[in-house]
């Protein structure tokens, strides 16, 4: 590749930050990381003081202009305005923030801006997509959390639920992905993902919350013509970010990876 990809990231938080630090350490012949963006301006200079490149802290509206490639680690929000800002230019944008496209169903048919959606806090993907070349009859994702995962979930505060008095797993949530994504905006991009890759709208979505949890698991149940599949993944949380799955940075660095590697492994 003779010339890098001007890079930008949306949002410095726990996700943004390590993938900063990974590009700035182990991808800089391929990616130029020239900008952040973060509502706190305080997170954008703490993670320019971690990077030998430097990248400028600018507004949404001049990172869109001066990135070739958009990371987005901040919120469906941001997620929503990056694609609308962008929809009529060939950048390419990563989105970690995949219930955007269950609010806006029409950002899947943008035809000029090519979108990246990391697998994310979960397993079998790319065994979903298959399943979604036939007829799949089941889709069920059955999420485990413990406390500190779910508070300040618009849900929580709504059923006045204190997390801090459940003494066993309890079952708060069970129903369609569009409310799913409503009362937990911030913990349900796995529900998201699941349903871009299955196209299979009548997915179930059950969360739990666990006091006992140390990790947050997610449980994939699958039957279509083509077989059953049942995927189980306990992820650890990251210490910056107990809301942040690690495998959620880990897929994002293996993406970034695979979008410069030769040989590309998966689906």
């Amino acid at each position: 590749m003779n010339r890098r990809i001007k890079t930008g990231i949306v949002g410095c938080g726990t996700i943004g930050c390590q993938l900063g630090i990974f590009i700035d350490k182990e991808l800089r012949e391929y990616f130029d990381l020239v900008a952040l963006c973060d509502l706190d301006i305080g997170k954008a200079k703490s993670l320019v003081g971690k990077l030998k490149s430097k990248p400028k802290i600018l507004d949404l509206d001049n990172l869109c202009r001066n990135s070739q490639l958009i990371i987005e680690s901040a919120s469906i929000s941001a997620a929503e305005e990056i694609i609308k800002k962008t929809k009529n230019t060939q950048k390419r944008l990563i989105i970690l923030s995949s219930g955007v496209f269950v609010n806006n169903p029409q950002f899947i048919r943008l035809s000029n801006t090519q979108i990246f959606i990391p697998s994310g806090a979960i397993s079998g993907i790319d065994g979903i997509a298959s399943f979604s070349m036939g007829r799949i009859r089941k889709l069920r994702l059955v999420t485990s959390k413990p406390p500190s995962s779910l508070q300040g979930a618009p849900f929580i505060k709504k059923m006045k639920i204190d997390l801090s008095k459940l003494r066993k797993e309890k079952i708060i949530f069970k129903g369609s992905i569009n409310k799913a994504i409503e009362h937990f905006p911030q913990n349900i991009n796995v529900a998201s993902t699941l349903l871009l890759a299955s196209r299979y709208k009548d997915m179930e979505v059950i969360i739990k919350v666990n006091p006992h949890l140390k990790n947050n698991t997610h449980r994939i149940e699958a039957e279509s013509n083509i077989g059953k599949l049942t995927v189980e993944l306990a992820n650890i949380p990251s210490e910056d970010n107990p809301k942040t799955s690690l495998v959620t940075i880990f897929s994002t660095e293996v993406l970034l990876r695979k979008m410069v590697e030769n040989i590309k492994v998966g689906s």
